[in-house]
């Protein structure tokens, strides 16, 4: 995607916003923690995620080379299962019991 169309991309998406306690002292934490968050959830189906930065869009790409630059939390489900050819289910309890962590306490 050459710079003009992702700029033009739409903006932000409300679970971009600022989270609970975000203070100016730590700009884009909150927006880090997201993107890992999306990286556990998308591994298992070969993908990977990072951030540019800028906006509220993500990179999303295969193990192939393919990538697709997402705006929003909607748009990364779309380009993910585009990619991976394969139904994103984040409701999956594999998937869910991947993500928990060892130690409940």
């Amino acid at each position: 995607m050459c710079v003009l169309c992702y700029e033009l991309a739409p903006e932000d998406h409300w679970t971009d916003g600022v989270s609970v306690g975000e203070t100016a002292d730590m700009p884009g934490r909150p927006r880090y923690r997201r993107t890992r968050i999306l990286s556990a959830v998308l591994a298992p189906y070969g993908l990977t995620v990072s951030d540019p930065g800028k906006g509220a869009h993500r990179v999303i790409a295969d193990r192939k080379g393919s990538a697709e630059v997402a705006a929003a939390l909607p748009a990364v489900w779309q380009a993910a299962e585009r990619l991976s050819s394969r139904t994103i289910d984040v409701l999956d309890p594999h998937l869910l019991a991947a993500l928990a962590p060892d130690d409940p306490a």
